[in-house]
């Protein structure tokens, strides 16, 4: 199972930036840029969290819709704005489609980000996702619960003996605990025994998946 924005797309600099403008466009509010103070580090619940800190109950569901709507239109702007595209992380596509050729192996997508924003970014670097498990921020606030939804999916696919979710931030190390997943930390923003750089060398996250 994997996260996307700086696990799959080398997205996460731009994503968050984009996601603070919105909310400061509509709301007038600054954000938490750490997002370390949300206790939902999905863009459904840092906008709710926002909301409920700033926005009188009766406005908040037109206030959701118009900062979901205008983050939309700003990442669709920056990705059209590059015609070579975004970059993925180094190996991912590749990964991707190896495992997706594994027998007895299923490769689910579980975000924190909203669906529109999800599929946008996979579609920029090339990574095909037709037909995976797939839960996001569109389909629930917190974190496990996106996972739970992504692994719900994948049991369509057979049983399940092993969960491990690859994630680049703190939020996901800890969602993956608190689910008892492994974990596989991709990058050098969370201090973990078994972490990757990139994706780039297949041969070793397979081994260490065991596929």
């Amino acid at each position: 199972m994997f996260d996307i924005d700086g696990t799959l797309v080398d997205s996460h600099g731009f994503d968050g930036d984009l996601f603070a403008h919105a909310v400061r466009l509509e709301l007038g509010v600054q954000v938490d840029g750490t997002w370390q103070s949300y206790r939902h580090v999905t863009d459904s619940g840092v906008l709710e969290e926002v909301l409920q800190q700033n926005v009188s109950a009766g406005e908040r569901p037109q206030a959701f819709e118009r900062v979901k709507r205008r983050f939309v239109g700003l990442v669709q702007d920056y990705i059209a704005k590059r015609p070579a595209g975004l970059a993925p992380i180094p190996g991912a596509p590749q990964l991707i489609k190896a495992l997706r050729s594994r027998p007895g192996a299923v490769v689910a997508i579980a975000t924190g980000g909203w669906r529109e924003t999800a599929e946008m970014k996979l579609k920029a670097v090339g990574i095909e996702f037709g037909g995976l498990p797939f839960a996001t921020s569109s389909d629930a606030t917190a974190r496990i619960d996106i996972m739970r939804l992504a692994e719900q999916q994948a049991r369509l696919f057979g049983r399940i003996t092993r969960r491990t979710y690859f994630g680049d931030a703190p939020w996901d190390k800890k969602a993956s605990a608190d689910l008892g997943y492994d974990f596989l930390a991709v990058g050098t923003r969370v201090e973990h025994p078994r972490s990757f750089d990139d994706l780039s060398d297949q041969e070793s996250v397979l081994s260490v998946l065991g596929v």
